[in-house]
């Protein structure tokens, strides 16, 4: 079927611990049916539709049930036809599905007194729809259970970032989350590879899909759960179903922070933006998927118009990228309709261009090789990049306009003053400009701009757990490429990535940051920069960021 490759070609894409997880998931469910009366309330999204499978799969004694609130959508009402009439394989003594429908009277009563239109009104009427519709059926479904099953996962919201697997909050009944740390590619790489039938919706850009007056398609830029309750702020973007994250005394002064600077700064670098377009033939933009070229990009939108673009994107593959950046990156590229250039490492080092020292060697030195091929093939006479002055001393004595010669060096004798806004953009044969939009804003600012426009990002810049070794003053990530060395003990620790690069020497940071206005209040605080404090590469020699920039680096 069209619409299941669509969607499985777009979204599958498993984290590297994805059989770990699996793993986890699965001893998780058959603990559930084992030590508790539980069911699974499903939505018919692709989290669930995934545990039902797995529950089918694994044989187990766990009913299911669904809430037809009377106002979901009509694709969702056909899977939910299919699923109820599809052929299973469990035993005769697990429940069949069951829908729960909420009190009819109460309905009327509801609509009668405010309308059938009465959730746009105010949040509290929006949440007594959601009671009547939601709360209510829902605890009819579980009278007489200890235990209930979702598909809650901390990657979905900021709300949702502290979700435990196993959560005992409740008095009543425990609440089982088998996919509390899966990501979005983890979900759609289970359904791809077992070919899971799934809401079509979700083919048409609807991540979260609830009730069709609340639930919409995200546009470009837009996180996760923007299309959930749109009209209302993000902190009150539960139902009721499941317990919203306290809110913390810490978020005001977020809100209050002054961003007035951020139009000038915003100002700027449309400007730069539209002076590359007018003042080169062949320009395109370094798009890594992180969070610096993601703010560039929205500039480039304001810049330009969402979808005329006037250059392509171009992104160097170490072949070790995290995979959650790397779809990202296609995602957003897809949106808006750019050509998106990749070129990879490991081809260079099939050309025998690129040499490692040993297979271990990490390729990010020399992604510059590959890059300056790129440059070579295309013949680009401006790269467009997120550097920014004040993450790394030899970045802070780059020019705006940054100059390099015909085998793509940085002459630090030869950069061209700027005098104000006036750019010499003048080229001899074979030689191109390095182009940094944004090299008058910090971290803090580009957290703030984050924060502002609601622009959408990896799921690695915020909270999540993940196993971490301490190395050398570093929080280093276990992985297949970076695994624990002896005498190494791992932990799994609540982290954040400040930076998002090459997976063998990019570390996180300790944070519990689950959202832009958490991490602008850890900005602040922060006294080491973002490369000083994750990447171990700039930590090789006072010089190595010196170094790579006169190779051609950035």
């Amino acid at each position: 079927m069209k619409a299941t490759e669509q969607a499985t070609t777009r979204l599958a894409h498993a984290s590297p611990h994805f059989a770990e997880k699996l793993a986890h998931t699965t001893a998780l469910l058959q603990e559930a049916a084992r030590d508790y009366s539980v069911v699974q309330a499903s939505s018919l999204g692709a989290e669930d539709v995934v545990i039902t499978h797995l529950i089918e799969v694994l044989n187990l004694n766990i009913g299911i049930f669904v809430l037809d609130t009377g106002k979901l959508h009509t694709e969702t009402l056909q899977l939910l036809e299919r699923t109820v009439q599809a052929p299973s394989a469990l035993p005769a003594h697990r429940p069949p599905l069951e829908v729960f429908k909420p009190n009819n009277e109460a309905v009327i009563q509801f609509v009668e007194r405010h309308g059938e239109k009465a959730m746009y009104e105010s949040i509290e009427l929006r949440k007594a729809c959601c009671n009547v519709r939601k709360m209510e059926p829902l605890a009819r479904a579980l009278d007489g259970k200890n235990a209930w099953i979702t598909g809650l996962r901390r990657e979905q919201s900021g709300t949702r970032a502290e979700v435990p697997r196993i959560d005992t909050s409740d008095n009543k009944r425990t609440k089982f989350n088998p996919l509390a740390d899966w990501t979005w590619g983890d979900v759609w790489h289970y359904i791809a590879l077992n070919k899971v039938d799934y809401n079509p919706l979700h083919d048409q850009f609807f991540p979260s899909i609830g009730c069709e007056p609340c639930t919409r398609a995200i546009s470009v830029g837009e996180d996760f759960r923007a299309g959930r309750w749109w009209w209302e702020d993000e902190s009150a973007k539960e139902c009721g179903l499941h317990v919203k994250r306290p809110a913390t005394i810490e978020t005001a002064p977020a809100r209050q922070l002054s961003n007035a600077h951020l139009d000038a700064l915003e100002e700027e670098t449309i400007f730069i933006l539209r002076e590359v377009a007018a003042a080169f033939e062949r320009p395109t933009l370094l798009f890594s998927g992180g969070k610096d070229s993601l703010v560039m990009l929205r500039c480039a939108e304001k810049a330009f118009g969402a979808g005329r673009i006037p250059f392509p994107f171009l992104m160097i593959d170490t072949g070790h990228n995290f995979p959650e950046v790397t779809d990202f990156r296609d995602f957003r590229a897809k949106e808006l309709g750019a050509k998106l250039i990749v070129r990879s490492v490991e081809d260079s080092m099939k050309r025998g261009t690129v040499r490692l020292a040993h297979p271990g060697e990490s390729r990010n030195v020399h992604q510059s090789v590959t890059l300056l091929e790129a440059i070579d093939e295309f013949r680009f006479d401006a790269l467009i990049g997120g550097a920014r002055r004040d993450e790394e001393k030899a970045r802070a004595k780059e020019r705006i306009f940054s100059h390099r010669d015909s085998f793509g060096q940085w002459q630090p004798k030869a950069q061209r003053p700027e005098l104000w806004t006036l750019f010499n953009t003048r080229l001899h044969p074979g030689e191109h400009f390095r182009v940094f939009p944004i090299s008058n804003w910090t971290e803090l600012d580009v957290w703030q701009y984050i924060a502002r426009e609601n622009i959408a990002l990896p799921s690695l810049y915020y909270t999540h757990q993940r196993d971490v070794v301490e190395r050398k003053g570093l929080l280093v990530p276990v992985t297949p490429l970076t695994p624990a060395r002896e005498g190494e003990v791992v932990e799994q620790r609540s982290v954040r990535f400040r930076t998002v690069g090459d997976i063998t020497c990019t570390c996180p940071v300790e944070s519990t940051a689950a959202n832009a206005d958490d991490i602008v209040l850890e900005t602040l605080s922060a006294d080491v920069s973002e490369r000083g404090a994750t990447r171990m590469d700039d930590k090789t020699s006072e010089a190595s960021m010196e170094k790579r920039k006169k190779d051609g680096y950035f």
